[in-house]
């Protein structure tokens, strides 16, 4: 499975899907090996708590993380080494003071039979997880796979503590990492993004590229309704964010993939269907969206049936002449914004891929039985 984020895929989205395994689906996993160059408590805090499950369950994580750059916080190790008091779990530190960066992103999931690899370019932080334009790629084997002893191969040396690049993370350890300059505060780390920010902004010259904003999920507000399952399962971390609150109801997160059912293939060709299931989760609220790519305001509006309501309907100019449409919601705090292709564009089939992808493990839902005439829709 390939990972085109934010497009198609959330990293973060899919990673705490693979821990929870509220899906019956799902192989139970014993151990999670993760190599990053840059973990940050904004990360974190979409993590801890699942991976925190996940080590009372009696699985094991080991994690090597990178400190290049300043670019990983002292509260992003700081939440490393709070999981060790959940169960088995081991974090290195990796540095080369001569040169080259670490800069690995390696996720490997093991059981006793199975394995899932996954190699991007996803960090812990909030925008690795969620925001950022990334690329990943997942592979499915047996964990015998010469691939799986590849990577495994790669871990080891990576943490190999006598090469003296690795060191073992303890309070100590971090205490010195921070006192040296090794490491900084979160805070500090967010007020220079904002410097640089602040500073191409303030060019009197007009931009040399297009703007489009990705916002992060919300971080859970509410208990996560779970599956039955022989194991625990943790939801995620309960904080306020800035980001769109959703309704208890509504599925996680601010992006929704979508392929749409055109009102009528010979009128009304513009016009699409928002399931009510939908309407009353991902849209509540929200009385119109925008196009990103025309910057005009589309409403939505409420269509009855036999005494009562029974969808909403939506103009997207755009799909005219689509023969597939899909489509991309996201919740920004200007409003809902939407993308549209056709399957058969580069975008279309990665949106396309991802709500097929969706349909075998039940995160792709449809508005009727009958899947050809269907409305999908997948949050992501």
């Amino acid at each position: 499975m390939f990972y085109n984020q934010p497009l198609a895929i959330r990293f973060g989205t899919e990673f705490l899907r693979h821990v929870a395994q509220v899906d019956h689906l799902e192989p139970y996993w014993d151990s999670l090996d993760i190599a990053v160059a840059w973990v940050r408590a904004s990360g974190m805090a979409y993590l801890s708590d699942r991976l925190a499950s996940f080590l009372r369950n009696g699985g094991h994580v080991s994690v090597i993380v990178g400190i290049d750059i300043q670019n990983t916080t002292r509260e992003g190790l700081q939440a490393l080494l709070d999981l060790e008091a959940h169960g088995h779990c081991e974090t290195f530190v990796y540095h080369n003071e001569a040169s080259g960066v670490f800069h690995p992103k390696l996720y490997l999931f093991r059981n006793d039979e199975e394995a899932r690899l996954i190699v991007g370019s996803n960090n812990i932080t909030q925008s690795g997880l969620y925001v950022n334009v990334e690329a990943g790629l997942q592979i499915d084997t047996n964990v015998d796979a010469s691939v799986v002893g590849q990577a495994l191969d790669a871990l080891s040396s990576w943490k190999d503590t006598t090469s003296r690049l690795a060191v073992r993370l303890d309070p100590a350890f971090l205490a010195q990492l921070v006192s040296d300059g090794y490491v900084i505060d979160e805070a500090r780390a967010l007020a220079d993004m904002r410097a640089a920010r602040g500073t191409r902004a303030a060019r009197p010259r007009p931009p040399l590229f297009g703007s489009r904003r990705v916002i992060p999920p919300p971080l859970a507000t509410a208990p996560v309704r779970r599956a039955p399952a022989a194991r625990g399962r943790a939801a995620t971390p309960a904080a306020a964010t800035a980001a769109p609150a959703l309704p208890a109801a509504a599925p996680a997160g601010t992006a929704l993939l979508m392929r749409l059912r055109k009102a009528s293939l010979t009128t009304r060709t513009t016009q699409t269907q928002i399931p009510i299931r939908v309407a009353d989760t991902f849209f509540h609220g929200v009385t119109e969206v925008q196009s990103a790519h025309s910057g005009l305001r589309h409403g939505i509006h409420e269509a009855n049936a036999r005494g009562g309501r029974n969808t909403m309907k939506l103009e997207i100019p755009e799909m005219a002449d689509f023969a597939q449409p899909v489509a991309r919601f996201e919740r920004t705090p200007e409003g809902v914004v939407y993308e549209t292709y056709d399957v058969g564009s580069p975008q279309g089939d990665q949106i396309m891929t991802t709500l097929q992808e969706g349909r075998g493990n039940n995160t792709t839902q449809l508005s009727i039985s009958d899947a050809d005439r269907a409305t999908w829709w997948r949050p992501i």
